[in-house]
This record gives C-alpha cells, sequence and structure tokens, in this order.
C-alpha cells in the first residue's frame, strides 16, 4: 500500500511534464539529459544524507530516521520512520545493514554537564547506535555520550568506527556496549582535524582534513584501528578551507582519488571569505594516484569550480548557504574516469565527467526550486536519488551518456 501511495505520487507529479526538455520541469530546472521523475514524500525539511546498502536505504534528518526498500528505484517503499527530537546531523550515514551510527554533536553543555559559559568550543557529542536488522522496526540499542562526532564512518565491517570533529575511535564489537579506544589522530602521531573519513575498501581509510595548510588528505591502513599507518598523502587544493569528503573508487583500485571542498562563508562564488583564505569556493578536485607505492603521494591534476548564473542556465545568481560543493558519489560504472553526481547546495545536482586524464568539466544540472541539495547518490546506472535540507529527496534520471 505505501508504495502504491509512492508510486501515485511520483507518477502524477511526472505526467506535468515532458521527459528530457532543457528547462523548467515539475521539481526544477534541468538540463537535456536530465528528467525528474518525482519526490519522496514525507522527507522534507533537513533531510540531511543516506546510505544505500543494497536493496535498502537509510536516511537521517534533524528530527527522524527512515528505511526504505529501493528495490524498484523510482517507487521507493517505505519501510519504517522514527522520529528522534532534534539531534544535529549525521550528514553521513554509516551502515552495515545491521547496526547504524548517528553522530550527534551541538553546541552547549558537555556531557559532564560542566558550565559552558565562555567557552565557545564546548559541545555535546553523542554516539547513538541502532539496531537495523528488522528494517520495519529499527531500535537504539545505546547511546555512548562523549564520544559523537561530527561525522562519523564505520570501518572493518563496522567492528570499529571512526569520527571527525573529534576523532574518536569506537570499538563496536559488541554494539550494545561500544567503548571509545581514544583518538585515532593520536595514533598517527599527529595533532588535527578532519571533516570526514571514508573507507575505501575493508579497514583502509581516507581523510579529508579541515582548516587551508594543516593536515594533508591522507590513504591510512586502519586494521589495527588503535595504531593506523599513513600509507600516502596529498597536499590539499591551494585555499580550500575545509576538505569536505574524499573517495577512491573501485575499493582504491581507480587511478583517481576525487574530492571536494565546502565553504559555507561565500553566496556569491569568487567572493573572499576574510582575508586570510584566497578567493576559492568549496570545489571538486581529482587527484592522480599513479606511482603512489613508490612515491607514497598523489598528484592533484584538475579543480572544477560553481558560478553564479541567471538561474535558466542552471546556475543561482546568489546562494543562502554559499558558493559549495557537497557530499558526491561517483557512477557505479566509474573506471579511471567516468561520471559523478554531486550536490552542490542552492546549485542543486551537478553531473561532471573526469576523462582519462582526469580534467572536470559538467555535462548536466537539475537545480530545484526553493530547493538547497546536500547530497546526490546513484541508485543504479541511471536513478539518482538528490538529497535536500528543505525538499527531501528528488528522484532523477540520468538520460545522457556513460
Amino acid at each position: 500500500m505505501r508504495r502504491a501511495v509512492l508510486l501515485c505520487t511520483i507518477l502524477i507529479a511526472a505526467a506535468a511534464w515532458p521527459a528530457a526538455q532543457a528547462g523548467p520541469t515539475a521539481g526544477g530546472l534541468a538540463s537535456d539529459n536530465v528528467s525528474y521523475v518525482g519526490f519522496i514524500p514525507f522527507e522534507q525539511s533537513s533531510s540531511t544524507g543516506v546510505s544505500i546498502r543494497g536493496r535498502y536505504m537509510y536516511l537521517t534528518s534533524w528530527k527522524n530516521i527512515s528505511i526504505y526498500d529501493v528495490s524498484e528505484a523510482t517507487a521507493p517503499e517505505l519501510l519504517s520512520t522514527r522520529p528522534i527530537g532534534f539531534r544535529f546531523e549525521n550528514e553521513n550515514v554509516s551502515t552495515n545493514n545491521k547496526i547504524m551510527l548517528f553522530a550527534e554533536q551541538l553546541p552547549g553543555s558537555p556531557d559532564t554537564g560542566e558550565d559552558c559559559a565562555g567557552r565557545p568550543a564546548c559541545m555535546r557529542t553523542v554516539l547513538h547506535v541502532w539496531d537495523v536488522r528488522d528494517k520495519s522496526n529499527p531500535v537504539e540499542v545505546a547511546t555512548l555520550l562523549g564520544s559523537g562526532s561530527h561525522t562519523v564512518e564505520c570501518i572493518s565491517k563496522c567492528s570499529y568506527s571512526y569520527g571527525s570533529g573529534p576523532e574518536h575511535i569506537v570499538d563496536l564489537t559488541n554494539p550494545k556496549d561500544p567503548r571509545n579506544l581514544g583518538n585515532w589522530m593520536e595514533g598517527l602521531g599527529q595533532q588535527g582535524s578532519t571533516h570526514d573519513t571514508t573507507e575505501y575498501k575493508n579497514g583502509f581509510i581516507l581523510t579529508a582534513p579541515t582548516g587551508p595548510d594543516t593536515l594533508p588528505i591522507q590513504a591510512i591502513d586502519a586494521r589495527d584501528p588503535t595504531e593506523p599507518v599513513v600509507l600516502a598523502s596529498a597536499a590539499p587544493p591551494k585555499g580550500e578551507p575545509i576538505v569536505h569528503s574524499v573517495r577512491w573508487p573501485r575499493n582504491g583500485k581507480d587511478r583517481f582519488v576525487l574530492g571536494q571542498g565546502e565553504n559555507n562563508a561565500n553566496t556569491r562564488c569568487g567572493e573572499e571569505d576574510d582575508d586570510v583564505h584566497d578567493a576559492e569556493n568549496g570545489n571538486f578536485f581529482v587527484y592522480d594516484t599513479t606511482g603512489w607505492q613508490k612515491t607514497r603521494s598523489f598528484k592533484l591534476v584538475d579543480e572544477w569550480n560553481l558560478e553564479n548564473g541567471n538561474y535558466i542556465d542552471g546556475n543561482p545568481a546568489v546562494g543562502g548557504l554559499g558558493c559549495s560543493t557537497h557530499w558526491f558519489e561517483e557512477h557505479p560504472l566509474f573506471e579511471n574516469g567516468g561520471l559523478v553526481a554531486l550536490g552542490a547546495y542552492e546549485h542543486g545536482t551537478k553531473f561532471l565527467e573526469v576523462n582519462s586524464n582526469g580534467k572536470v568539466k559538467e555535462v548536466g544540472y537539475f537545480m530545484p526550486y526553493g530547493g538547497s541539495t546536500s547530497a546526490a547518490y546513484w541508485l543504479n546506472r541511471s536513478i539518482v536519488y538528490a538529497v535536500d535540507y528543505t525538499r527531501g529527496v528528488d528522484i532523477l534520471r540520468w538520460t545522457g551518456e556513460v
């Protein structure tokens, strides 16, 4: 019944416009190789990120957790939803289909309850562990105070997690009794902070550092989570205030490492946010990993920048959250180049092509009406879910070349 309701909503919306026509659609402005299929109802307002594992999608927002069966990508079936009150923000959803992590980090009283007056860095951090084996009845099984982070990543089949900001290591071998094992950055003998870590193959991660001219992007062997080992590194692009996320396609076998930065300060592209950073925005960038085993380094080969426009060209004149890229994912057929879907706030979803030399160009777009897109995820070779802070989840169809 629920699938039928969702399908009906999508089909009614889809009937209002022709497919693959450049310009306005029922959901937003699109290039002629992107069509708007519809949206997933009931997820509007603060939807932040998802994780897709096989036939299941896990969505978290600042107010609820939802699980969907996405076997039919254009007609997802809601299996369960759980209100959670206000929890911020869990933008990187981490799960192994058995447990799911929700990382909470808010300014205010710390978990010890001490007074935070006059301490701007004082934070409340909590890691919530959910049992999601029964998709119709997810249950929170543990709450670990003082161990939350801005983002958190399952590693080694969710036996452990690595947090970013703060860099907690949590032992999840018994999900009902998680244990904080310390700071993984200290295990590297380093000081600094990251925005995110991404496990590119079992037990191996890439780091996305925060702040210009600080730590490099690093590939790390974290199979022993308390004694990680740096395998290779790369300097962040010049002026990038936050390296937001990085990915190494095909489980670290691809020639290219892909990444993107975040800069929320600039509502117009190309304007300086202060007198320290360059006039750079949150860009998408590509590193060549050729010979990394010998050089222990990656080489920056290209950066792609957002631009302001006149809306009908697929670019806004101004953005509320800033001229910045956000969460992205490469196409399932990406191999030493290929297609990437990228969330970019008020710029919507951008479709980028990385060629065999690592050079990037825009090849398509979808800019929603009244939206602010957090992330874009491929469901299959043609369907993309665009997760939007305002709209919920838009369903897009890529009809261009792959």
